[in-house]
């Protein structure tokens, strides 16, 4: 029968090749759990098996705080993915930021999701390393359990575990058993999901199983534009009409693993699985627009009820791994070898929403000029995020446990990663913009060398001591790029709009050829050389762009109206913003002496200077270590006291573009410096220091056993490094270099980049409580609660405001103390509880789970909405800067029936999220958007399963 209990697994003395064999018992589904039989015949108790410190022990003898997902529970939960986890446990903090993983524990975490940065919660698949987890939501199936380390883990986890570890666990092969299961899922919008695993045992010693899983589902975004006729646009803008939106799955993945034992000494694992995500993706929702009008974010009745536009998103993610584990018992200790490969291809274009849905929306999105529609529905301003990481893990650990008790650790860690990162956009119709492209490799090789032990003082008193040296070197190279254009119009005025992004449209990625735009090397950068550098990187212009029509015969110079064939050369002027200042040349525009350039533009230049080489370098090594005491007050009590580190890495920021020398000049033949040789400016890396002190309880009650843990902690967090999205005149003036902002609004001032800097330390403290309790009737009771009153930035330096922008809004965009704000992503209270039932019946067995969370407010941006005096009320609105998420409760519920009290069939019913909670995992607020990613809304199914 199922098992919800929180006593869960295997006793902490079975051993790893025991477990994998216990595993196929189970059930290739995990449909329930087995306990140990001890030597007297008698099933032993069941408890929490984990192995968060490299070795098996009980979740209730482990003197720190962690926690143990059971895959059974997750499922019967409706949870299928990583970002699923978010909030049911509490301080495990995870958000889907457009695809990418952002894993925060307690306050600690990371929001780059570039090549510049690194996580600061290190997730692993089965041990291995996981970089970049993207497509990583796929491999949710076939899962024994899935391990959370809270606090820093630098030295038994060691690479970018700040604020933790997160380990998925699937199951592995048993041996001498045969297995086959299959389990089909139906739920609301449209979800269709299949799993199937097979475990065979190949001889006496060896077994092979292969676990399969496909899921696809509809959108859970509604596209609420109206059709196009009824707007009265040239555009398809409805669903009806092929225009999608987000959050529409069609994944599926296969997992392999061979186990062997060609020795009693050696046993061999070697694993491979192939996920691929496809779909719709994750764009978020963009509430700029809503904000800007005075509406609040309570005020939108549905987040997910968007205004669609141009093209629906396409998701193509494809990650692959192999992983081998070798053990071998020599006569003095063990020796474990770890390797991995891991292989992504995440591969994302989309055009964002407008709006959130709202009444008056589609008024609000009108040109107040002429009233038209087309200029926002047909815009194909879009964007296409590629990642290409391929990574190598190797560790050779030795570990053996003394006959008095003692436990050591000794190893080395290598890691290598190979990454290609492409950002590309378009700006469509835009003024001064054309769009951008980060097009870069990034290098890097990591090692450790470490060493762990616990020893036990007396029978009831161990310490544990670690220590682990770490150093790791990266390099890039590349270009980063923003694209505008001089576009002339009557009057040789500048500068129009172009169109492009349209309907074919396609970048060149990594197939560009060019990635140096001096062409001839000789120092400077001209016209035709920009232009030639940004047609390198498209690799096929859309159906109704214009840009490859204006640019056919290179820059053009101010038009010679005394020239015809020249007139007739030039190409036709289109005006792309209605009542903007710029016209086309015609009779009627004022200026009679241009008349004879009528229809047509009268210069076409790229503007310069704004084409920045990579050329990034950083090295960095540290030293975290570990000190824990724990004393057994008696069998079932247990007290401790521990200190430990943790580091993230440093790294470099982008290369900035030169900002001297660029002027427009219609008459053409300018030039702009251009240097390769200065390194990216860096960054150092992150550390912390934690303190907990903590006890650990149990005790019997009337039905059963129960316990009591509580722990109180303390992070002394330095040189914390924040991310923000700035632009180059940002990042100048906070860096005290002297600026004109009376530059051409298309001067390299506006180029938007991610910034990396060690901002402020910060301080976080609070307490946890968790319990559990055997109730009547099989009742099960846990629960576990998060107090964290203080999580403050302090020591901060003055940090640029990103959400202005320089090149717009310079009197705002400017450094500002965050000293005393909160940390994002820390709500102050925290609850999780749960109360599950087993029953049995005449005609079969069942059994259900309620779980509730409840997490008070908490800011998702580093400002916390603040609105400092220099802000513009005249012509902005505060509410923009609205980081703000309010308290909220989630309600999850699942039950299961094994007819007749057959273990080989079992229907599950499900609701996830059943209040319907759509609250924000992540904000990210800059000069023009306001875009929040939701957690999923309700979702429920029937799953039916069999097994042979």
């Amino acid at each position: 029968m199922f098992n919800l209990g929180f006593k869960k697994a295997f006793l902490g003395s079975t051993s790893r090749v025991a477990i994998a064999s216990l595993v196929s018992l189970s059930g290739a589904m995990g449909a329930s759990s087995f306990a140990q039989v001890s030597d007297d015949g008698d099933e032993a108790e069941d408890v929490i098996v984990i192995t968060v410190e490299r070795r098996e022990q009980s979740l209730q003898d482990l003197a720190g705080t962690a926690t143990a997902f059971d895959g059974d529970e997750m499922k019967l939960l409706g949870v299928q993915s990583i970002a699923d986890l978010n909030g049911r446990y509490p301080g495990l903090q995870i958000g889907n930021n457009q695809g990418n993983i952002e894993v925060f524990i307690r306050g600690v975490g990371s929001t780059n999701n570039t090549e510049l940065g690194e996580p600061a919660a290190a997730t692993h698949m089965d041990g291995i390393y996981i970089p970049r987890p993207s497509g990583f939501g796929s491999a949710f199936f076939d899962i024994q359990r899935v391990e959370v380390n809270v606090g820093p883990q630098g030295t038994l986890r060691g690479r970018n575990a700040t604020a933790g570890s997160v380990n998925v666990i699937p199951w592995g092969p048993g041996l001498g058993v045969f297995d086959l299961a299959a389990e089909a899922s139906i739920g609301n919008y449209g979800e269709r999901s299949f799993e199937g695993v097979i475990n065979v045992p190949v001889s006496q010693n060896a077994a092979f199983r292969l676990a399969g899983y496909a899921m696809s589902h509809d959108s859970y975004y509604e596209n609420a534009s109206p059709t196009s006729s009824d707007l009265g646009v040239s555009v398809p803008t409805a669903s009806s009409e092929g225009v999608e939106v987000a959050e529409a799955a069609d994944n599926w993945g296969a997992r392999a693993s061979f186990l062997v034992e060609p020795t009693s000494r050696l046993t061999m694992t070697f694993t491979a699985d192939y996920l691929s995500e496809g779909g719709t993706g994750y764009t978020g929702t963009n509430y700029a627009n809503p904000l800007g009008n005075g509406l609040t974010p309570s005020e939108i009745s549905d987040p997910r009820s968007v205004i669609g536009r141009a093209m629906s998103p396409e998701l193509d993610t494809v990650h692959w791994g192999l992983r081998a584990h070798l053990e071998y018992e020599t006569d003095w200790f063990n020796v474990e070898y770890i390797g991995g490969h891991r292989d992504l291809v995440y591969d994302y274009k989309a055009a964002t929403p407008l709006s959130p849905f709202y009444p008056g929306v589609i008024d609000n999105l009108r040109n107040p000029a002429d009233g038209n529609l087309d200029e926002a529905f047909d815009n194909f301003s879009l964007f296409q995020s590629v990642t290409d990481s391929v990574s190598q893990v190797h560790e050779i650990r030795f570990f053996d446990e003394l006959d008095n008790g003692a436990v050591w650790n000794a190893g080395v860690f290598a890691f290598s990663e190979d990454q290609r990162t492409f950002l590309g956009t378009t700006g469509d119709r835009g003024l001064f913009f054309s769009g951008l492209e980060f097009n870069q490799r990034t290098e890097t090789e990591a090692f450790a060398v470490y060493a762990d032990g616990t020893y036990p003082i007396t029978d009831t008193f161990r310490v544990t001591a670690g220590v682990r040296y770490s150093e790791e070197e990266k390099t890039r190279t590349g270009v980063n790029a923003r694209y505008g254009f001089a576009i002339g119009g009557a009057g040789y005025s500048c500068c129009g709009g172009v169109r492009v992004g349209t309907e074919g449209f396609e970048f060149n990625v990594f197939d560009r050829t060019i990635m140096n735009p001096d062409i001839d090397g000789d120092g400077t950068v001209t016209e035709a050389e920009t232009l030639a550098f940004y047609m390198d990187g498209i690799r096929t212009f859309g159906a109704r762009d214009n840009v490859d029509d204006i640019f056919a015969n290179g820059p053009l110079v101010g038009v010679d109206l005394a020239n015809p064939t020249q007139i007739a050369s030039y190409p036709v002027c289109v005006d792309t913003i209605a009542g903007d200042f710029f016209t086309c040349p015609s009779p009627t525009d004022g200026i009679p002496w241009d008349d004879a350039a009528t229809g047509i533009f009268t210069f076409a230049l790229p503007f310069l200077g704004q084409i920045a080489p990579q050329n990034g370098f950083a090295s960095f090594d540290f030293v975290d270590w570990r000190l824990r005491g724990e004393w057994d007050l008696t069998e079932t009590n247990l007290l401790y006291a521990s200190v430990s580190t943790g580091h993230n890495g440093g790294g470099f920021n982008d290369n900035l573009p030169s900002v001297t020398g660029v002027t427009i000049n219609p008459a053409g033949g300018g030039t702009a410096p251009f240097d390769t040789s200065e390194l990216a400016p860096t960054f150092n890396e992150e550390s912390v220091v934690v303190y907990e002190v903590g006890s650990k309880n149990e005790f019997d009650t009337p039905d059963g056993r129960g316990y009591f843990n509580a722990s109180a902690f303390y992070y002394d967090y330095s040189d914390l490094i924040q991310n923000v999205l700035l632009s180059v005149g940002q990042i100048l003036d906070t860096s005290d270099v002297p600026l004109d902002t009376t530059a051409a609004p298309g001067s390299a001032l506006g180029l938007v980049v991610n910034f990396n800097f060690n901002a402020s330390d910060a301080e976080i403290y609070g307490a946890q409580f968790e319990a559990g309790y055997d109730l009547p009737y099989n009742l099960q009771w846990k629960g576990t609660l998060l107090w964290m009153p203080v999580a403050r930035i302090q020591n901060s330096e003055l940090i640029a405001d990103s959400r202005f922008q320089a090149d717009v809004a310079p009197l705002q965009a400017i450094p500002q103390s965050i000293d005393g704000f909160r940390l994002r992503r820390t709500p102050e209270w925290s609850i999780q509880t749960s109360i599950s039932q087993a029953l049995s019946f005449d005609h079969g067995d069942a059994d259900w789970i309620i779980s509730l969370g409840y997490r008070t407010e908490q800011h998702q941006d580093l400002f916390n909405g603040e609105v400092y005096p220099e802000f513009d009320f005249a012509n902005d609105d505060p509410l923009r800067l609205n980081d703000l998420v309010d308290g909220y409760l989630t309600v999850d519920a699942g039950a299961g029936y094994n007819p007749g009290g057959n273990e080989n069939l079992r229907i599950e019913a499900y609701v996830q999220n059943a209040t319907d909670e759509q609250r924000e995992q992540a904000i990210v607020i800059t000069q023009f958007d306001n875009t929040r990613f939701f957690s999923r809304p309700r979702t429920y199914g029937l799953r039916f399963r069999w097994r042979r």
